[in-house]
This record gives C-alpha cells, structure tokens and sequence, in this order.
C-alpha cells in the first residue's frame, strides 16, 4: 500500500467573540449570550482555545490545516478581527489554511464573510472559500471550499447548497487535471438531516444535500470535511455500486468544536494514504 506524507489538521466551531464583549453594545451582548447555548462567554477563554489548537495543528506536524466553520459568534466584524488576530498571532503559512463559514458567521449580514476575507481575513483568502467551484491544490490533495452559510435568524443554524453550487463544483470534480488527486470538500454543514425529517433539514440542516450526496455517489475518491455537529463524526455513506460494480462509500468527517473542549482543545488529524483520507486521531497540547 503506498503512502504520502500529507498531514491534514481540523479544527471547527471556534465562536470567537469580540474582546471587548463586556463593552460592547446590548444588543451584541443579547444576541451572544442566546446563541451561546450556556457555554460561558468569556472572549479571552475562546480565544486562548484556538491558539491553543493552532499550535497543536503546528506541532502534529500537518502541513495544511483547515478551519470549518462557525469561526465567530454572531459574525460580527470584531469577531472576524479578533479571529484573524489570533490566526497572525500563530503565524501560519500563507496558503497552508483553509477556512469556511458556518451559519454562525452570518448572523450579523450577508456580506459579512466576504468583507471579512476582503479586510482581516485577506491573508488567507486565497486558500479559503470565495466563489463556489474554487480548488486549493496541495499537490496529491485538492480542497474544494464551499460556503454553506445564509443570512438567517439567529432562531436557524441551517445552510444551503444551491443548485449553482452543485454545478460548479461537480465542473471541477469532471476536471481531467485532479483525475489524479484526492479531493476533499471542506464545507460547514454536513450533507445529511440530523434528526431524520425535513424540518431539521430546513432549521438545523443543508438544503440541497442531495446534491452533495449525489457528487459522493458518483466519485469515490471525493471525501468531505465538515463541522457543525460540534463532535468528531465518522460517516461511511453507502452509496450503492460505482465503478465496475464496486461499492461506493462515501467518507463524511466531522471534527469536535474547539469552544467545547476544556482546559485542552483537540485537533483532528488525518493521514492521505492511497488517495483516501485516513483519521490519525485526536491532538491537544
């Protein structure tokens, strides 16, 4: 079995919060503190966790990190400063992360992930997710960005997959030049209903998933990263016979939230063997 010595870190569900939370306006306090969920609001707290988990990302030794989502609170550009002040702070490669929003980063405007990767966040813009169909090429390894993310209340955490999407990035997976590579989606929302019906689907969950399953179903050697469910998720999606008969199943990989874990936040870790993503577990540090 051949090997590569490609080395993939995940993080997700930061929730970086501004610093100057407890002089900020009420309305940002409000609106924090309902979608906290009872986690304690304490912006230096989440911060320390990430660059705690950046450091952990360097120190496994992975050569591309990506981040999935729900990288700010209430996507506040305070909050996308801060996040990008502690990502500076960490001095990671330019190029080496990916980021993705998460339904979390558009709660305060629509255009609020597009200003930020135009004013903080414009160092990484370049490996993270702009226009749908865009590929970070890494060599034996292809990441696809995809914003998952829609203005909604802050009553929904659901995302969309629109059909313009789909036909983007399947143009890219038809692409004869990553024939070759493994592919990695790198997306907020997972493409399945967590609770089994279609109103999670339409509250909690990504409309148009079919879509994305339908890609899976096609090309086996397309793998996604996602975050949202805020726990490590290893999903083998069987997806009926593919090429020559064989079984096609699709690897859906979640990482736990970084404002969860305690005094030590954990990174995922994968491996590329063989084209596929393979788990090297979990590292805190």
């Amino acid at each position: 079995m051949s090997r590569s010595t490609r080395r993939i870190a995940h993080l997700s569900d930061v929730h970086t919060l501004d610093p100057a939370h407890r002089r900020s306006s009420a309305r940002y306090r409000i609106a924090t503190r309902a979608v906290s969920l009872g986690r304690p609001v304490d912006p230096r707290d989440r911060a320390r966790k990430l660059a705690r988990g950046l450091e952990a990302a360097k120190a496994s030794g992975a050569d591309h990190v990506v981040i999935t989502g729900d990288l700010t609170e209430v996507g506040d550009p305070k909050e996308f400063e801060h996040f990008a002040q502690i990502l500076s702070d960490a001095h990671m490669p330019e190029g080496t992360v990916t980021l993705v929003p998460g339904n979390h980063d558009a709660y305060t405007s629509a255009a609020g992930w597009r200003r930020a990767l135009e004013g903080p966040l414009a160092r990484y813009a370049s490996a993270s997710a702009t226009d749908a169909g865009k590929v970070v090429d890494r060599g034996e390894v292809a990441f696809l960005p995809i914003d998952t993310s829609c203005f909604q209340s802050i009553a929904r955490s659901g995302g969309m997959f629109t059909p313009d999407a789909a036909r983007a990035v399947q143009a890219r997976i038809d692409d004869p030049g990553l024939r070759d590579k493994s592919i990695v989606l790198v997306m907020h929302h997972p493409p399945f209903v967590r609770h089994g019906n279609p109103l999670s689907e339409w509250v909690d969950g990504l409309r148009g998933c079919k879509h994305v399953l339908e890609m899976l179903a096609r090309h086996p050697r397309v793998q996604i990263l996602h975050g949202h469910m805020h726990r490590v998720v290893d999903r083998i999606v069987d997806l009926g016979k593919g090429v020559a008969g064989l079984a096609n199943r699709a690897r859906i990989l979640g990482a736990p939230a970084i404002v969860d874990d305690a005094e030590v936040p954990r990174v995922r870790l994968y491996d590329l063997g063989d084209g596929l993503l393979e788990s090297a577990g979990l590292f805190a540090m």
